[in-house]
């Protein structure tokens, strides 16, 4: 369970922040990258030495928004959209035990690691399990419990800063947000109290926004506001706030993002599962608001791989302009790790000495990805790859993967324990009609 001295060598590295993929070695000592170089790799006592074998070694992904109690029931509530799909599902998070989150946040914690993410913001139910699961588990997280006033069977802020307590006595390899659902299931007064909350304790916060037209309206008809312009007159943007969607944003709204440094999670499969639109990201980007990327749910994706995520990401600005320039592959590899580790505050997201030690190893042998070299391994990761062409994931110097599967804790138990759950929800369900 404790940080590993190793090397990596003979790699293809992709560094990211915009620096050119090369063939090198990378050392990481005590949860932390040490070295790294395009020479020939350095001898050490008692390292563990990985032949990449002209594997891509690249940056661990960080997935900005997810919500881990979505992994139960995947392939449910299909085909609505979103606020008649968070009518349906807010029945089964009613109901939702404890002893079930935390076999639907270990499922999700799992999913996201074998497919090379290590790094999630958890916008979940019931935040002490899936605090304790990703303890467990040994990824790195961010939870931002699902708080709304306007909905009874939510947590509150107090169960947010007593969590934020518990978390100050361990490592900040899993910290706790304050999480604020959106603007219409919170009062105006709790979203003023959750940024007063977040500044006292040095956190950030997490809400929805802007995600529908339907949402946009409810907002300026209730406020005379658009929503981004309505949480700028609450205090709530801000260089420590990431805002889920942004689909629906004008640009007066665009520029209140730019300006307060607030962070956005794109969540391209969700908006358009659920018909909410295209998100206008290459104009946020030039505008240089830091646009992040992430799944949402397995309820609102149906799968919780980054590699997919950045196909999406990068494919539906092409078309929606007809300009395939779009989006580059680099910048795309940049949102899905660098920009995801800023916003949340995560010294991650890119290969460089004094870094977190959040590394993902990828092979080199599927037809797929061929010819694996400097000059094409960037647009054949984001369109070709997936996460299941993922070796080797390490967290904090901790190998949590190996050869495809999780090699701290017994996968096939999660996997057993998470579909027995989503079957008796399923069933409970269809036992009510609403399946």
């Amino acid at each position: 369970m404790t940080a590993r001295h190793t090397i990596f060598r003979d790699a293809l590295v992709m560094p990211g922040g915009g620096e050119t993929p090369f063939y090198g070695w990378v050392e990481t000592r005590d949860g932390a990258i040490s070295a790294c170089g395009r020479d020939k790799a350095p001898i050490a006592s008692g390292a563990e030495i990985i032949d990449g074998n002209g594997a891509a070694l690249l940056p661990g992904f960080v997935n900005t928004h997810a919500h881990s109690h979505s992994s139960l029931t995947r392939g449910s509530a299909e085909g609505v959209a979103l606020e008649d799909w968070l009518v349906v599902i807010e029945r089964e998070q009613s109901r939702l035990t404890r002893e079930q989150a935390t076999a639907g946040a270990l499922a999700t914690y799992a999913e996201a690691l074998l497919s090379g993410t290590t790094t999630m913001m958890d916008m979940c139910l019931h935040p002490d399990a899936a605090f304790a699961a990703a303890r467990n588990i040994g990824i790195r997280a961010v939870i931002a419990p699902y708080v709304a006033d306007g909905k009874s069977f939510t947590p509150t802020l107090a169960d947010t800063a007593a969590l934020i307590k518990e978390a100050a006595r361990f490592d900040d390899r899993v910290r706790v947000w304050v999480g604020l659902h959106d603007l219409e299931s919170c009062s105006d007064a709790q979203i003023v109290e959750g940024v007063k909350l977040a500044k006292a304790n040095n956190v950030g916060v997490h809400l929805h926004c802007a995600e529908s037209t339907r949402s946009v309206q409810r907002t300026n008809t209730r406020t005379g506001r658009t929503p981004v312009g309505q949480l700028a007159e609450l205090g709530a943007l801000s260089e420590r706030t990431v805002l889920a969607h942004c689909v629906w944003v004008d640009d007066h709204d665009r520029g209140l993002l730019a300006a307060s440094g607030t962070h956005v999670a794109h969540c391209p499969h969700a908006n358009l599962k659920l018909g909410s639109g295209i998100a206008p990201i290459p104009d946020l980007c030039a505008r240089g608001i830091n646009v992040t990327l992430a799944t949402d749910g397995a309820k609102a994706n149906n799968r919780l791989d980054p590699f997919d995520v950045m196909k999406f990401a990068s494919l539906l600005p092409k078309g929606a302009a007809r300009d395939p320039a779009a989006l580059p592959a680099r910048q795309v590899l940049d949102m899905a790790a660098r920009g995801g580790a800023m916003a949340l505050g995560v010294r991650a997201g890119t290969i460089a000495p004094g870094l977190a030690a959040d590394l993902v190893l990828l092979r080199a042998d599927g037809f797929h990805l061929q010819p694996m070299l400097p000059e094409t391994v960037e647009t054949n990761l984001v369109h070709a790859a997936r996460g299941s062409d993922v070796s080797m994931v390490m967290v904090a110097g901790r190998i949590l993967v190996r050869d495809g599967r999780l090699a701290e804790i017994d996968q096939d138990d999660i996997m057993r324990k998470a579909r027995a759950v989503g079957l008796d929800l399923i069933k409970q369900d269809q036992a009510r009609g609403a399946v």
